[in-house]
């Protein structure tokens, strides 16, 4: 599959803001987690945590916010909240099935690298019945950094198979989509209202910025 003048043979997906529509549902948890503290959502919240994994999260917002709490106690507390809206709530994003299934039909195979924790991202794959188009799922725990190393990408495109430059990221969020493409990925930055503010650093550190699937697909086809 030839993409931007490139030879795509696999692709990877951010989860979050990306395949699914979730990243309102964490904006609603942060705000309830700081409100029970007397708390608002500090400035760049979500962009500092997005590319860790859960217990970074926990450890990170411990520390840099003063939150008496233990990093258990508190994804404890996230996890609570988050368990109903993945097991029988997020959608899709608009389109995504279209894509995977154009993307399964042409042979390319499929990896997701998330920062979110198995638990949650799994029995939503499996509801949204899009569990059996990759080949491959890491979460950062698996590898033992955040996203923003890069290791995640470059060990799904070992296990896919294809060097850097034969592999196609999608993602949301600016650091991601910046080290992707710092690792030699052809990267997509997908447009997502968390990160409305950061278009333009989102397109000066990807390869193109699309505002919807059906954009890709056009391309694609």
């Amino acid at each position: 599959m030839k993409i931007l003048n490139k030879e795509i043979h696999a692709v990877i997906f951010d989860m979050d803001g990306t395949l699914i529509d979730s990243t309102g549902i964490w904006h609603a948890i942060d705000e309830a987690f700081f409100a029970r503290r007397n708390m608002t959502i500090p400035e760049g919240y979500a962009q500092k945590i997005v590319h860790l994994g859960l217990k970074q999260a926990a450890i990170f917002t411990k520390e840099a916010y003063g939150i008496e709490d233990e990093p258990d106690k508190i994804m404890a507390e996230w996890h609570d909240m988050s368990r109903q809206m993945y097991h029988h709530q997020v959608p899709l994003k608009e389109d995504v099935l279209t894509l995977l299934d154009l993307l399964k039909s042409r042979g390319v195979k499929m990896g997701i690298a998330t920062a979110n924790d198995a638990h949650l991202y799994l029995p939503c794959l499996k509801r949204l019945g899009i569990e059996n188009y990759f080949d491959f799922v890491a979460d950062v725990n698996l590898v033992k950094e955040g996203k923003q190393s890069g290791k995640i990408y470059l060990f799904l495109a070992e296990k896919l198979g294809f060097k850097p430059e034969n592999v196609m990221v999608l993602e949301d969020m600016p650091t991601c989509i910046k080290t992707a493409h710092e690792h030699g990925f052809l990267t997509i930055a997908v447009a997502d209202n968390a990160s409305k503010d950061f278009v333009n650093e989102k397109r000066s550190n990807s390869d193109l910025y699309i505002d919807s699937f059906k954009e890709l697909l056009t391309i694609l086809e």
